[in-house]
């Protein structure tokens, strides 16, 4: 396996961890950085006696590593200090590492779900959508976290009671298609902010509705028609503000916006909004 060049410049420094598919420790045996390439010739050849070995023990079970990328986006010295900080932090004693090591926000994924990210073929949207922006992104939460940061809180107006579908979308990229059954006021429904189990680090004391709204709703299965449409296609023509968690794909009268071939809406009311993202 490799990344395409055409990702390189986005992959930029990043740290990967290699686990062993065999342990229930949950813990990688090595955790590394690299640029381009690395981690997969790393799995090819390693100067380190230890992790030969494991690999080689795990590919005698035919079975092979697995490959996580950690972070990535990085400069070459804010990676000398991530992987410092994140072999103290798992322990050397819990690694193969040899010595103790000299971003981005999308965390903790494998190789190809990089690949399919920066990859992620351009749609136009044909339905009544909001879009909902999260940031950071780490696809190995829980589907009740996912959902619960987005469908709430947010300060919106009656444009979004026209709304079908709801898109979860980081940097661009569709990451969950939920529908939408209703919204309320923030705060009415059952939420994980509700939860006071001290492992949930969603849980708010004495929440207070603060005047915001979240929908009711769920979220529709790869096979379902509309997932297959958006699920990992990239939709940043429809992300205007880039500092707003919300957007639309259809304008204050309902109508799913168009666009020019230089991707500035046309029916945008009394304006052309440019394509910044």
């Amino acid at each position: 396996m490799r990344f395409p060049a055409n990702i390189h410049k986005s992959l930029g420094n990043y740290i990967y961890a290699l686990y062993d598919p065999t342990d229930n420790s949950e813990l990688p045996f090595y955790v590394g950085r690299g640029i381009k390439d690395r981690v997969f010739s790393h799995l090819k050849e390693s100067h380190n006696d230890q992790v030969e070995e494991i690999i080689k023990n795990i590919r005698s079970l035919n079975m092979q590593p697995v490959v996580k990328i950690l972070i990535h986006g990085l400069s070459s010295q804010e990676a000398k200090a991530a992987e410092t900080a994140a072999i103290a932090m798992l322990g050397k004693d819990n690694l193969a590492n040899k010595v103790k090591g000299n971003g981005s926000n999308f965390t903790n994924v494998s190789p190809q779900e990089l690949i399919d990210h920066y990859n992620a073929k351009e749609v136009t949207i044909k339905h009544k959508v909001i879009i909902i922006i999260r940031n950071p992104w780490n696809p190995d939460q829980p589907e009740r976290i996912h959902y619960d940061r987005t469908r709430s809180a947010w300060r919106l107006g009656k444009k979004k009671d026209q709304a079908d579908y709801a898109f979860l979308v980081h940097q661009g990229v569709v990451k969950r298609v939920y529908s939408i059954a209703e919204w309320f006021p923030d705060g009415t429904t059952f939420h994980t902010r509700n939860n006071p189990d001290p492992r949930n680090i969603d849980y708010i004391k004495d929440y207070k509705i603060r005047g915001r709204y979240e929908f009711v709703g769920r979220l529709l299965a790869k096979s379902h028609s509309v997932s297959k449409l958006y699920l990992g296609k990239s939709i940043r023509k429809y992300i205007r503000a880039v500092m707003s968690p919300c957007h639309y794909s259809y304008n204050n009268e309902g109508e799913i916006y168009k666009f020019n071939k230089k991707n500035e809406i046309l029916n945008f009311p009394w304006l052309i909004i440019k394509y910044i993202c």
